[in-house]
């Protein structure tokens, strides 16, 4: 018979790790299982941004504390211990296809005023998850890699998960943070009710010798080619490395292919000039909306795993600590149910599924389904000073969108068939937009 746990994790990512640490700070006797061999190592492409450093996301006014080095929480009341490398973010560039950029932060201003200017941080996600990893084994968690979840099943006072290598392990309450591709959220019948949009997909590289203009920024290409491509590039924490990658939402497409002629051919070539490729990253997701409530037969769905890709550091590391706060709670309360972790349902509903529309998010990638590349050029070219500061995949949305409406009385004189497609643009459902997507993607139902 396995040994029975207060609380079992499955993911090793920010959000179980947090929950990890959190629940054996608490006293809970907690099994964590990660698929991968080694924790820390990242395999598949990752921004590594710590969002958001300049305004309210999910409740929260993150901080992070440069003199101690800890990520801080301030409205909820802790901080996690973060000792890697950082760069300061200072702007958003966005950029249309024939090179207009609209730029969200004054990137000279902001610069001059160092910590106080930066919008977000770049990190080693590799030294966040050690420290969070270190810290949880301090407490008494016991970790498991390379353990493959296949299966849960509910008993009478606890949960049963089983693994493809042949593991039992039973806990009272399961935290699913196993990503955006949650198995455990399949295996429950969650995506069965949730709408699903696109499988996104990605590949590109990480360099060295860039020569980026204003490099501490995060850059966004609206695709050179003729195709619904987005390109995105950021620096990374450590060296003068950098990582360049091309994203849609065409599961078929060569993105490999467009990212080198990009960078050989495009526009914006000689910032690639002595670049040197040293590994090949890249991603695949399937887009879900939210799950209004994710909590199931004693599971608490914590993170990406839960929400519409777009939880960032910040959310996942929310939801791992509130998650595992909430199970301390209904264990010490005798209530091993819906009622015991009900706080952590009020959060989820109150701070992220109300508090951010996820269609501000994708509503950006739908440009394309509405106008041509040309008319898209037109409209960033009426963009000459710099818009706010952000680097909100929700709120960054909605600016965009209300910036483009103010201009659309200009757009009407001079162009007015273009101020009609804003029009459909703006008012159409993001099922509309997102249709091509959603017709060739592959949801994991």
């Amino acid at each position: 018979m396995s040994k029975p746990y207060d609380l079992i994790i499955v993911g090793a990512g920010p959000a179980g790790l947090a929950a990890a640490k959190t629940a054996g700070e608490n006293g809970l006797t907690v099994a964590l299982l990660e698929r991968k061999k080694q924790i820390i190592d990242i395999n598949r492409l990752c921004t590594m941004m710590v969002l958001v450093l300049n305004e309210y996301i999910f409740g929260e006014r993150p901080t992070f504390n440069q003199r101690d080095k800890r990520l801080s929480f301030p409205v909820n009341g802790f901080s996690i211990r973060y000792e890697g490398p950082t760069k300061n973010l200072y702007a958003w560039h966005f950029y249309s296809p024939g090179g207009h950029c609209i730029a969200f932060g004054n990137y000279d201003e902001a610069a001059q005023s160092g910590d106080g200017g930066r919008i977000s941080v770049v990190h080693s996600k590799s030294a966040l998850l050690q420290g969070l990893l270190e810290d949880a084994e301090k407490y008494g968690v016991e970790v498991f890699t390379g353990m493959n979840v296949i299966a849960l099943e509910k008993l009478n006072d606890a949960v049963k998960v089983k693994t493809a290598e042949g593991k039992r392990f039973t806990g009272t309450f399961v935290i699913a943070a196993d990503g955006t591709n949650s198995v455990i959220t399949q295996r429950l019948g969650f995506n069965e009710q949730r709408v699903f949009y696109a499988t996104l997909i990605g590949a590109g590289y990480e360099m060295l010798g860039t020569e980026m203009e204003e490099p501490l920024s995060l850059k966004t290409w609206i695709g050179e080619d003729e195709i619904p491509i987005y390109y995105f590039g950021i620096p990374r924490a450590y060296s003068d490395e950098y990582v360049f990658f091309a994203g849609g939402f065409d599961p078929h497409f060569d993105y490999f292919r467009v990212v080198d002629r990009f960078i050989r051919e495009g526009r914006f070539s000689r910032w690639f000039r002595h670049a040197e490729c040293v590994r090949q990253v890249g991603f695949a997701e399937n887009v879900f909306s939210p799950i209004p409530e994710p909590f199931k037969d004693n599971v608490l769905l914590a993170g990406d795993a839960a929400w519409c890709q777009e939880i960032e550091i910040n959310g996942a590391i929310l939801c791992g600590w509130k998650a595992a706060n909430a199970v301390t709670v209904a264990l010490r309360d005798n209530k091993p149910n819906r009622e015991g972790i009900s706080s952590y349902l009020e959060w989820w509903k109150r701070s992220l599924f109300e508090r951010h529309d996820y269609r501000d998010y994708l509503k950006p990638f739908t440009m394309t389904a509405y106008m041509s590349y040309e008319e898209i050029d037109y409209i960033f070219s009426l963009f000459k000073e710099p818009l706010q500061p952000c680097l909100h995949a929700f709120t960054g949305g909605r600016l965009l969108g209300m910036e483009i409406m103010s201009r659309l009385p200009l757009i009407s004189q001079e162009r007015p068939e273009l101020a009609a497609k804003i029009m459909k643009f703006a008012t159409s459902p993001i099922e509309q937009g997102l249709a091509e997507g959603t017709r060739v993607g592959s949801p994991n139902r």
